[in-house]
């Protein structure tokens, strides 16, 4: 069968399982992955090589940053320091300004740390907030999601973008600039407002009840003082900050240090993101040990025990979500993408764009749609004498919509933050592809501007 129509049948009879008849993510993935092999006409032996491969390949990657990462979070959670940074935040940015706060939080985060770590240390926050506050959870996830997202796809020094501008000839400082300027506005726009129209859009009761919520707090100041038998707001945002410390360290270090130095290699296994969020999590536990224990579990040990079991369905739909992505790229869906799009004469910075995201959702990794479309544009911009900056910054923003079941991301929000998988579309396909479409406006009104703006070429 042709690639792409068992791509579109495919995705239909997932969405159809996983929203019609409610079946279990991890499975329905699977099954999928197996379908789209079998009508693809991929012998069955490289199929289960390419599932088998696809499951390592992403629990090589973050496998272990969820499962640290997770017990991180949880303890944040169930010792109170979540709940607390929560009442700090409304405290400082007021009531009605959580959801830019926590916008920004994400898009400033996600710069110097993997997205994955990134929401899994955040999403507590999205839960301890959504306690105080009464408003919808989804909206909180499309805030954080967005800024995280945006930065994690746009901005360098992330892999994806830096090896964008690498190849396509940008330079790099120029690009991080740009990078931001076409990023903020889109998280501003399609996370901050979008998630405040989101949480307008409530049931009778739901408002009612958020109403009421929102009067108390305004006019019960006592409801966010900081309560002493908890760790304070500091002590959270300090605990959070670490692992983002010495991943930051990590990337100055190998800048301004030579490879052999000691305090180079040093900071080079610290900073590793599974290691920073190790460390984080065992200075956590030993910090916040008086108020797991005995309230929340006999001994440190078995809380880890504990909360480490709870992440067996998440590392199940993450690693059957990337079988699933493997058999998308092993069956030559980009390469068909590719031929189909460059075979419509579309103008390159518009085929930049929309390959990319099609690519992305195609396939569920941004990476790889950044890298095969820098490879097919790249040659075409020197040849056009076109910018290297708005083109590439066009791929970027491309990867950042269309977040669908065939990205890991897209699971992140519907594991950690409870949402149903219509309701994690909401919060993260529908915003994501608005930021897309609005970071690639700015960049076509840079495009306009290109000759006479610094750093283009």
């Amino acid at each position: 069968m042709n690639v792409l129509l068992a791509f579109v049948i495919t995705m239909v009879i997932l969405l159809v399982s996983l929203i019609v008849f409610k079946v279990s993510p991890g499975v329905s993935l699977f099954v999928c992955a197996v379908i789209m092999a079998v009508l693809c006409g991929m012998p069955l032996t490289e199929a289960t090589t390419t599932i088998t491969n696809g499951f390592g390949s992403i629990m090589s990657s973050i496998g272990l940053l969820i499962l640290f990462g997770g017990i991180f979070g949880m303890m944040l959670g169930d010792s109170g320091g979540m709940e607390e940074m929560a009442k700090g935040l409304l405290r400082t940015f007021g009531k009605k300004n959580d959801m830019l706060a926590l916008n920004l939080a994400g898009f400033i985060v996600s710069i110097p740390v993997y997205f994955g770590s990134a929401y899994i240390t955040l999403s507590p926050l999205v839960t301890s907030l959504q306690r105080l506050t009464k408003k919808k959870t989804m909206a909180y996830v499309a805030a954080l999601f967005t800024g995280l997202l945006l930065t994690h796809c746009v901005v360098a020094p992330t892999p994806g973008p830096l090896a964008v501008a690498g190849q396509i000839g940008a330079n790099v400082g120029w690009f991080i600039i740009y990078g931001i300027i076409v990023s903020l506005p889109a998280s501003l726009l399609c996370g901050w407002q979008y998630a405040n129209i989101l949480n307008r859009r409530l049931t009778s009761a739901e408002e009612a009840d958020a109403k009421a919520q929102a009067k108390e707090l305004l006019e019960n100041d006592e409801l966010l003082k900081a309560d002493p038998e908890k760790p304070s707001a500091g002590l959270t945002l300090g605990l959070i900050a670490l692992p983002i410390i010495l991943i930051i360290i990590k990337s100055v270090c190998s800048i301004v240090l030579p490879a052999d130095n000691m305090l180079n290699m040093i900071f080079t296994f610290a900073g590793d993101n599974n290691v920073a969020l190790f460390i984080a999590m065992m200075v956590s536990g030993i910090v916040l040990r008086k108020y797991l224990t005995p309230s929340v579990s006999p001994t440190l040990w078995n809380y880890i025990d504990k909360v480490s079991d709870s992440m067996g369905n998440i590392l199940m739909v993450i690693g059957c979500g990337n079988c699933f992505g493997a058999i998308l790229q092993a069956s030559g869906l980009g390469d068909a993408l590719v031929q189909l799009l460059s075979s419509m004469n579309i103008p390159v910075i518009f085929l930049a764009f929309v390959l990319a995201m099609i690519i992305r959702a195609a396939v569920g990794s941004a990476t790889v749609a950044m890298l095969t479309t820098v490879s097919i544009v790249g040659p075409m911009v020197t040849a056009m004498g076109m910018s290297p900056v708005t083109v590439g910054l066009a791929i970027c923003v491309g990867t950042v919509g269309l977040t669908l079941p065939t990205d890991a991301a897209f699971w992140l929000p519907a594991r950690y933050s409870n949402l149903t998988v219509k309701e994690a579309f909401v919060a993260t396909t529908y915003p994501t592809t608005l930021a897309s479409i609005t970071g690639f406006i700015v960049v076509l009104i840079l495009n306009m501007f290109c000759q006479t703006l610094p750093g283009m070429f």
